[in-house]
């Protein structure tokens, strides 16, 4: 029982880091809003989300390096994660990776 509250704190915590990271996005002070991600993500890194509104932070700053790289984690997470096929589309169009870019962009 005990174990079972603390996984559920741990859990409403990395949720109000996204919450905190959503307010930094809002802002547009993507440092900060990569931190909240972040520390989610280290909270509970299991979370698809948490790793797409990560990738799209780097997508600002334009690292595509890091938003293939949270993308695919995303998409590893949930095969099904839209924000994670389109960002990692988008990355392999930077990249001139045409093909493989309208695939991602096509799921």
């Amino acid at each position: 029982m005990v174990l079972e509250a603390g996984l559920a704190g741990v859990a409403k915590q990395a949720e109000q880091l996204r919450l905190d990271g959503n307010y930094y996005f809002s802002k547009d002070r993507y440092g900060a809003a990569i931190d909240a991600y972040t520390e989610a993500i280290t909270l509970c890194p299991n979370v698809p989300i948490y790793w797409t509104n990560r990738a799209l932070c780097h997508l600002k700053r334009n690292d595509w390096t890091k938003v293939e790289a949270d993308c695919r984690k995303a998409i590893q997470l949930d095969h099904d994660s839209v924000k994670g096929h389109y960002l990692l589309g988008q990355t392999l169009l930077q990249r001139n990776e045409y093909a493989d870019g309208i695939k991602e962009l096509e799921k």
